[in-house]
């Protein structure tokens, strides 16, 4: 069994979701959800490529560019949440009463975008100033000149889908998981799937997991955006302290931050969760 087929053609994944990433940071608008979430997606696949086909490269320098990578994932998941949290704000239809809360909430969220948004391009300068795009093409592109031409071995393929599953499987059968790092493996899985769909492999895939990805992450938005919103009604409290010596007129605000948070407890309630797959539960070659 040769796994040389499989790495080039990882190789070829590889880069192109390295360029897809590329891509997309060009083209990325700081306040535009759709753009970000696009982003967030290319740098989730290149994720999934240097773990399902981390064999065909140096082990610490894979390690090395998953740390650098999360940290673009990191702030593009903290941008995401803000761009979608002040999404349903301005969609909100206050009383009059709570307005000055609301539209102050919606200020700070701006700013909180603004502010994820530098974080992510000071992350993606450190990204492109260690040269990591050139090392992974440069190291990819050597299966590819070696060994694109020779086929794909199934049962070194299958023996890697397989492991990777058994993996994450077991991973999210603990209680002690968080919410986004549960979304983040049955992520992987979902990714996987789909890079390893062109070869027609019998892959064992859940039909649920889909499901249970958008109910899970429904959940986790749900959670970050309360914690976000309590957060900043603190920080607002304490920066109006500080600059204006008392709270007197503050209540206003607060009323109306309270009752975006109850809102936003009302509109979101999180799903019931539906029990996790047991795993591979049956063959499924189509794609989602």
């Amino acid at each position: 069994m040769r796994r040389e087929g499989f790495l080039a053609y990882g190789a070829r994944q590889t880069i192109e979701n390295l360029h897809g990433l590329q891509a997309c940071m060009a083209t990325l608008v700081a306040d535009d959800l759709q753009t970000v979430e696009r982003t967030l997606d290319s740098a989730h696949r290149l994720q999934t490529c240097l773990t399902l086909f981390t064999k065909g490269y140096p082990t610490p320098r894979v390690a090395f560019w998953k740390r650098r990578l999360r940290r673009i994932v990191r702030a593009l998941n903290a941008l995401r949440d803000c761009l979608r949290l002040h999404q349903w704000v301005a969609a909100q239809q206050p009383p009059p009463a709570f307005k000055a809360g609301v539209q102050r909430a919606l200020l700070r969220l701006r700013q909180r975008a603004q502010r994820c948004h530098e974080t992510l391009l000071l992350a993606w300068q450190r990204w492109n100033c260690a040269h990591l795009p050139n090392e992974i093409e440069g190291l990819s592109r050597r299966w590819i000149r070696s060994f694109g031409g020779e086929p794909v071995d199934i049962e070194h393929a299958l023996m890697q889908w397989q492991s990777l599953q058994r993996e994450h499987w077991a991973a999210l059968r603990s209680p002690a998981l968080s919410l986004a790092i549960r979304c983040g493996r049955l992520r992987a899985l979902q990714e996987a799937h789909d890079l390893l769909t062109p070869l027609k492999l019998p892959l064992e895939y859940s039909d649920n997991l889909q499901t249970h990805l958008e109910i899970l992450d429904a959940q986790r938005f749900h959670a970050a955006a309360l914690c976000l919103l309590r957060e900043m009604l603190a920080e607002e409290r304490a920066q109006t302290l500080q600059y204006a010596g008392s709270l007197r007129g503050f209540r206003r605000i607060e009323s109306g931050w309270e009752w975006l948070i109850e809102q936003l407890v009302a509109f979101l309630h999180p799903s019931d969760e539906p029990s996790l797959p047991a795993g591979s539960t049956h063959t499924q070659t189509k794609k989602r």
